[in-house]
């Protein structure tokens, strides 16, 4: 499977997600989207303070398919901390801890 497909099938998984999710992350006067680069996203928020991996599972026609991610974690002063998970060098999910 390519990895256009792959990430196709994630993006739509995410999509999907029953977890407490935003559409975008305020850093400052600036907002962040999914399928933004990590590139803008750092350069918008700076670095998280703390990175970690995990796995998206999605079902493809009958087969489990699972996905790396890298979660980077913002926190936010008298609020919730936010995840914003990373496939290959994109936002493709932005959450609530």
């Amino acid at each position: 499977m390519n990895k256009l497909l792959l990430w196709a099938l994630l993006t739509i998984l995410i999509s999907f997600s029953i977890n407490a999710s935003a559409a975008s992350l305020r850093c400052g006067r600036t907002l962040v989207k999914v399928n933004e680069s990590t590139n803008a996203l750092i350069k918008k928020c700076g670095k998280p303070v703390r990175k970690y991996s995990s796995k998206e599972t999605i079902n493809d026609h009958g087969h489990q398919k699972s996905f790396g991610v890298s979660n980077w974690v913002y926190e936010r002063r008298g609020k919730k901390d936010m995840i914003v998970s990373i496939y290959s060098g994109t936002v493709v999910k932005i959450q609530v801890d």
